[in-house]
């Protein structure tokens, strides 16, 4: 039976040219109609495009921004934090969690273009893409594209976020012309052919060389051994990578080792930043949480931290966390002067995400049985799904600002403390999401529950 190996990692830039027709189009000023259409679309029937948005929702769309983009940025941000809580289930509570939501969703988003039937629909239900105002599923890869217009522009000198696409295809298959078209042109997934059934060995290394180049060299070994193997069809990849430099520095003089509380019965020594300045932000009693915002060079991109308060368990913050109450607490913050203490800190996390998906609801995709991927293998309708699903993460926090990859008392050293002043002292577990925030496009989400474990 054959299979294939679907990869999701976080990484850097990547683009290349086509000799097809297809490749002369601009997508970032393209409209729907010059766009080739996948296999199958689906209809999700609740929605209707015809339908005039409430006066809330239309509030809420940002200036400058088409609607049906603003949609899939907030479908994705629901179903990072719905794989985020698979994740805390998992890992415990004292594990660290790092990933990139939007990473993930635009591989299965590349997938999403050769499936069918019960395939599709369960890919468009997962990630939440069937609640995009639209007619049809094949819509989705329109405003995927002009999300990542938005999001990859150049911001500022000191700030890198760049995404790379992938396909890696045996050989000796012929890969569907339609399919090869709409992934080149939607996300620059350009085809490599490699020797899968021949050397399955070799090109899995070439794979996880590529996602190292990418990645800066931060992701490396993103496929494990054994997964690749003479069976295997196609492997996709997504890499994204972010380096920023924060607007507000930290100075490193002021620098302190102090505990973490990773526990109530465990704590551990970090290098803790400290800056007094303006940030947003805001205390939430009645959620046990404070919220600040750090914002990075370049005026779009910034870290969001949320901090349980001390009688206040992270995991209760979890288990109630959504969207709209993260939505709300960023909405709420104000310009405050706040003294601020977070850890310096390096996390990498890695995962399978088969299990995480099924337990989601995105069954057929990964059975040979049930799975319909017609669209992406000439003459080859049957017998297709994905085997295994990969996703490796990266995050470097310093006083400079950050480096994420994918293929954080009251009491101040030598400090005399103004009572009257607000305090952000992130000395136990809390959680960190990276985003741009003129759409509220979540990029990279985690935990940073115990930062002495690769500090």
């Amino acid at each position: 039976m054959f299979q294939m190996n679907c990869l999701v990692c976080l990484g850097g830039l990547w683009i290349l040219s086509m000799a097809l027709a297809h490749a002369t189009i601009d997508i970032c000023s393209a409209k729907p109609k010059g766009l080739p259409l996948p296999v199958c679309v689906y209809r999700n029937p609740n929605v209707h495009d015809e339908a005039k948005p409430s006066s809330e929702t239309a509030e809420q769309v940002p200036d400058s921004t088409n609607p049906r983009v603003w949609e899939l940025s907030q479908a994705n941000g629901r179903f990072a934090l719905s794989l985020f809580k698979q994740l805390a289930k998992d890992k415990g509570a004292e594990g660290n969690i790092f990933m990139s939501p939007l990473s993930i969703s635009t591989a299965f988003a590349m997938t999403k273009l050769g499936a069918c039937n019960s395939t599709l629909e369960q890919i468009m239900k997962v990630f939440e893409f069937d609640t995009i105002k639209e007619k049809t599923s094949d819509q989705v890869h329109f405003f995927f594209a002009k999300l990542n217009c938005r999001l990859y522009r150049k911001k500022h000198n000191t700030v890198e976020l760049v995404s790379a696409n992938r396909l890696f295809g045996e050989k000796s298959l012929t890969f569907n012309e339609n399919y090869q078209n709409i992934s080149e042109i939607v996300y620059g997934a350009k085809l490599l052919p490699l020797h899968f059934k021949e050397k399955p060995e070799m090109s899995r290394q070439k794979i996880n060389a590529w996602v190292s180049e990418k990645t800066k060299g931060k992701i490396n070994e993103t496929l494990p051994e054994g997964s690749i193997d003479s069976t295997t069809i196609l492997v996709l990849v997504n890499t994204i990578y972010f380096k920023g430099q924060w607007k507000k520095k930290f100075d490193k003089a002021d620098v302190t080792e102090l505990p973490f509380h990773v526990s109530e019965k465990e704590k551990c020594p970090v290098p803790m930043m400290y800056q007094e300045t303006k940030f947003q932000y805001q205390r939430f009693p009645e959620d046990g949480v404070k919220v600040l915002e750090l914002p990075y060079n370049g005026g779009g991109i910034s870290m969001v931290l949320v901090l349980p308060t001390e009688n206040t368990k992270l995991s209760e913050v979890e288990t109630q966390l959504t969207l709209k109450k993260l939505s709300g607490w960023l909405n709420a913050t104000t310009e405050t002067t706040v003294a601020v203490q977070i850890p310096r800190f390096r996390i990498e996390d890695s995962f399978s995400l088969k299990d995480k998906m099924e337990a989601m609801g995105l069954h057929h995709l990964f059975s040979a049985e049930h799975s319909s991927l017609p669209g992406m293998v000439a003459n080859f309708t049957k017998g297709l799904y994905v085997s295994e699903a990969y996703h490796k993460a990266f995050l470097e926090v310093n006083e400079e600002g950050s480096e994420a990859a994918g293929a954080t008392a009251l009491a101040f050293l030598g400090r005399s403390l103004n009572l009257n002043r607000e305090s952000f002292v992130a000395n136990r577990p809390f959680l960190l999401f990276i985003r741009e925030f003129t759409i509220n496009a979540i990029i990279f989400a985690g935990r940073v529950a115990n930062p002495c474990k690769s500090s």
